[in-house]
């Protein structure tokens, strides 16, 4: 669910900041989603094409993650304005500021313990602290060089790593079904990187 972000991004970006792709660049965006689509229809009823559609409508938990897709198409948004006010790196450095000064009352509440965890984990815990800075500090200067949809749609594509992964190290089954989808989600990303 969370792929439909860059459809929802179609109608949010034009709204809020103007952007909209060309031609060529929306069949990528559809690309990658359909792809993205395809990539998970076996997790669902075997020979029905329609049934993760189908399961928005019945499933709880479908509907909410369909509505962080739809919120996320708010934020990236919202991303964007903050990285051409001020800097790509400014911007991910306030992000993680706010989010830091905004969620640790609450880890502290819920968990009191969390300094110890903290203190006993910083070797495996700052690795992930830089990884995910450096990740935010790329899609934030990719936000200053193209428009919100290009770049979400791209960022989609790292369930393609997430299936290799399964498959060579997990031994996950359904690869040729998933190869479909992830050739699709390939060819969305040529018709992007070549506008």
């Amino acid at each position: 669910m969370i792929s439909f972000t860059p459809l929802f991004l179609l109608g949010t970006s034009p709204l809020m900041i103007e952007e909209f792709p060309s031609s060529w660049g929306l069949i990528g965006v559809v690309l990658i989603v359909i792809g993205s689509y395809v990539l998970n229809i076996h997790e669902y009823d075997h020979g029905d094409y329609l049934a993760p559609l189908k399961s928005i409508f019945k499933n709880k938990g479908t509907i909410l993650m369909l509505s962080v897709a739809f919120i996320w198409s708010f934020t990236s948004n919202f991303d964007k304005m903050g990285v051409i006010n001020s800097s790509p790196l400014f911007w991910t450095v306030m992000i993680h500021v706010f989010l830091t000064t905004s969620l640790l009352p609450i880890m502290i509440y819920k968990s009191p313990n969390c300094w110890n965890i903290i203190k006993n984990k910083t070797k495996e815990i700052a690795p992930l602290g830089i990884i995910n800075a450096l990740k935010l500090s790329f899609q934030m200067i990719a936000l200053e060089l193209v428009i919100v949809p290009y770049v979400v749609s791209i960022k989609r594509m790292s369930i393609l790593f997430s299936v290799l992964i399964g498959y060579f190290f997990f031994k996950e089954k359904h690869i040729k079904k998933r190869i479909i989808g992830a050739s699709i989600m390939l060819a969305g990303a040529v018709f992007i990187i070549f506008v």
